[in-house]
């Protein structure tokens, strides 16, 4: 019984040892952290709220090119792979790693993310637009004189920046619009680029004393006008196929407006065309009478009048051959008036003119519309011998002419020898005599010695 009692109270001893091992690796495990997260994270003096074991930044200044990440483990027993990183940072995403270790031996992978952007710089403009009227830009100008119309109240300003980031101070969508009572007025555009730079341009705005209300030029496609600034009527007469008159203008002001009315659609007989002129308080108002003909007439083509100079021509207009007899002209001198003051006229076959020569006038209504008059030359016969017997005598006469001159020159030559030998021959003579003389001085003087 002794012995059953030891033994029960070695086994009781056992069990109460093996209890309070058991509690003391219990509380021994239970008090280290598995805590391996992070606190009080700072990227480049900026505090950062992390997701998911992930920290995120983007940085819009161009100027930084480092980054400095500080942080804190949550529990003091967890520890870090790096205590603080400094890096560089390069265009876009950078990405860097910190590994946090627990106390327990749990880690975590922390990821910082930093998202460097390339702002741009741009700070230009690529258009102006004052009034509807576009400003001609230069690279590197930011001064510019822009003048508009003399009734101008007001002065709306477009712009468009080179790069679609910049801003323009003081516009909503790129416009802006400012009263305009004075003559002059200085509008300066400030443009903010993305990366924070500015240009400033500036606008001298001035006043214009431009009101003429008239036309520099007016066209009419297939069909003459002719045209005077000055002149605000006009009648002109169109064929069967025209139904609308395709009208071109130039403003002497180009800051005037045109309106035309009445030309789009042509009836047969008499129409009215309307093109007024607008600018400023000034209108002008120029009216054509359009006549369009009922059916084809080639008349419109024919000749009003047709004159040649030192000839008579019986001319008619329905009549569109001729003969006319001329002397020995090489060419006509022709003067041919058209029957409508717009239509045209060319004259062929007028050069070298012989016998049988066909000079021939065309006239134009338009591309389409012409008639051809014919004029038959005959040269005269006796005119043609005379003229013959003429040159015939006028050539006789320069050779009678040259003959002449020949003769004279040759009995001026001849003269002229004969001057000359007679010349030598007295020359001879004088000499002569003076020698006698000369002789008979000395004679003399030996004379006067012996005496």
């Amino acid at each position: 019984m002794k012995k059953f009692s030891k033994l029960l109270l070695i086994l009781l001893t056992l069990v109460c040892f093996t209890n309070v091992k058991a509690e003391t690796l219990t509380e021994d495990s239970t008090d280290k952290s598995s805590d391996a997260t992070l606190k009080d994270v700072v990227i480049n003096s900026e505090k950062v709220v992390c997701t998911d074991y992930v920290c995120e930044q983007i940085i819009e200044n161009n100027d930084i090119n480092k980054v400095v990440i500080t942080y804190k483990t949550n529990d003091e027993k967890a520890s870090v792979s790096e205590e603080k990183l400094e890096k560089d940072l390069t265009e876009g995403l950078n990405e860097f790693k910190v590994v946090v270790t627990a106390e327990d031996g749990t880690t975590k992978d922390y990821t910082f993310k930093i998202t460097k952007k390339v702002l741009s710089t741009d700070s230009s403009l690529k258009k102006i637009t004052v009034n509807g009227t576009e400003v001609t830009l230069k690279t590197g100008v930011v001064k510019y004189n822009v003048d508009v119309s003399y009734a101008s109240k007001k002065i709306e300003i477009a712009v468009e920046p080179n790069s679609s980031k910049a801003k323009v101070e003081g516009f909503t969508a790129n416009k802006i619009s400012y009263d305009f009572f004075d003559d002059k007025k200085e509008v300066k555009i400030k443009v903010i680029s993305e990366a924070g730079d500015i240009t400033t341009y500036v606008l001298n705005i001035t006043k214009r004393e431009e009101k003429d209300a008239t036309l520099k030029n007016l066209t009419i496609k297939n069909t003459k006008i002719n045209f005077e600034s000055g002149v605000f009527d006009y009648e002109i007469t169109v064929l069967k196929n025209i139904d609308k008159l395709e009208i071109e203008t130039v403003t002497t002001d180009s800051d005037a407006n045109v309106s035309i009315d009445g030309a789009d659609k042509l009836e047969f007989g008499e129409n009215t065309v309307t093109i007024t002129v607008e600018n400023d308080e000034n209108i002008k108002t120029y009216t054509i009478k359009v006549k369009r003909l009922e059916s084809e007439d080639n008349t419109l083509a024919n000749l009003k009048s047709l004159e040649i100079e030192k000839y008579s021509l019986d001319f008619q207009e329905d009549k569109y051959e001729y003969d006319l007899k001329i002397g020995d002209d090489n060419y006509l001198v022709i003067k041919a008036l058209p029957k409508i003051d717009t239509g045209k006229v060319e004259v062929t076959g007028n050069l070298d003119l012989v016998n049988g020569s066909i000079i021939k006038i065309k006239v134009y209504y338009d591309d389409e519309t012409f008639n051809v008059y014919k004029i038959n030359i005959i040269k005269e016969e006796n005119v043609q011998k005379d003229n013959k017997i003429n040159k015939i005598v006028i050539i006789i006469v320069i050779a009678l002419i040259l003959i002449a001159i020949i003769v004279l020159v040759i009995i001026q030559i001849k003269n002229k020898k004969n001057n000359s030998s007679k010349g030598n021959k007295s020359k001879k003579e004088d000499m002569k005599v003076k020698k006698e003389t000369l002789i008979s001085i000395s004679d003399d003087e030996e004379i006067e010695d012996i005496i």
